[in-house]
Order: structure tokens, then C-alpha cells, then sequence
């Protein structure tokens, strides 16, 4: 074989080996980030929670959803406690930096942003109630959100979440 055409060759297997590779990996993360909301369709009968959870690494939340504006401004204000593994997922028709306070709040909680694709992109952790006659500070994220998610202080810690986890959403049945 003649040296041009050994090395274009090489250059033709060469090439095609990292077409392939990218190809390969993109595949890969596609189909480990599909979707941030599982619906009724995407679940088979027999795994459908009873009812709306958040799964961040390998916790697992259950959630009540506030997707209305009186929902969302009522949260969880007003309340005395919240289980360990339960929580409040606010649920946004479009992303945007949503801010939240701890106004009529009975005790700490942690925050976490995430957007339409599934990832944390902001986190408040231990935030403390709101005393009587105190101004209250807002909590803004630093980029879009469409769900926010409010659990009891410490527990983004424990469980060792940070921005760019992966979040899995379910939000109930439609029946």
C-alpha cells in the first residue's frame, strides 16, 4: 500500500472513531435525562405512586404541589412542622427566577430551585423563620427555575445535594 493512501486511511478510521464516540455519548446522556416529569403514560401500572413525589440523588421527597397563585403564596406558611420526607414543590407554567421568603414560617427550611430540565440550578439551605416585626429577605435564584422545592433545614446536607443534580419529578395521575 502506498503512503498517501495508508494515511488517508488512518485518517478515515481515525475520524470515524470519534464521530462514532460523540455519537455514542450524546445518545447516552439523552436518554439519562429524558424528562423532569413523569406522567401516568411513562410509569407502568403496577410502579404508579400513590402520590406526587421529588427524587434528588437518592432521596426521595413527598410532595404537595402548589401550582396555582394562591397555592404558591400560601406554601407552607403558618404550619407548625413538615415530616422529614415530605415537602412542597411550587410548579410554574414558565421558567423564571422566582423568589421565595420565610414570612409567617414556623420553623427552617431549605430551598432548592430546579429547571425544566430536571437540574438544580440554585440551593438555601437552613433558612430561618421570619421574628415579628423583622423585615423579611427574599431568596432569589441566580437562573431560571420552573419548580421550586421546599424541605425541612438540614436536609440538603444530609442527603448531599448540590446544583447540577439531576431531579426527578412525578406529579400524580391524571385519573
Amino acid at each position: 500500500m502506498n503512503k498517501p493512501l495508508f494515511f488517508a486511511a488512518a485518517f478515515l478510521t481515525i475520524f470515524l472513531g470519534i464521530l462514532s464516540s460523540f455519537f455514542f455519548l450524546n445518545t447516552q446522556n439523552q436518554t439519562t435525562t429524558t424528562s423532569v416529569i413523569k406522567t401516568s403514560e411513562s410509569i407502568a401500572t403496577s410502579e404508579k405512586p400513590l402520590e406526587p413525589y421529588v427524587k434528588i440523588r437518592e432521596a426521595v421527597f413527598s410532595v404537595e404541589i402548589a401550582d396555582d397563585d394562591a397555592e404558591r403564596g400560601r406554601g407552607l406558611s403558618g404550619r407548625e412542622k413538615l415530616p422529614e420526607n415530605r415537602g412542597m414543590l411550587f410548579v410554574f407554567e414558565k421558567p423564571g427566577r422566582y423568589s421565595f421568603w420565610m414570612y409567617e414560617m414556623r420553623f427552617a427550611l431549605d430551598i432548592i430551585w430546579i429547571d425544566a430540565d430536571g437540574l438544580v440550578v440554585h440551593i438555601e439551605e437552613n433558612l430561618q423563620p421570619c421574628t415579628p416585626n423583622q423585615v423579611c429577605q427574599s431568596y432569589t435564584p441566580s437562573s431560571d427555575a420552573k419548580y421550586v422545592l421546599e424541605i425541612n433545614a438540614g436536609l440538603v446536607k444530609k442527603h448531599g445535594i448540590v446544583v447540577g443534580d439531576f431531579v426527578e419529578v412525578w406529579l400524580g395521575s391524571a385519573d
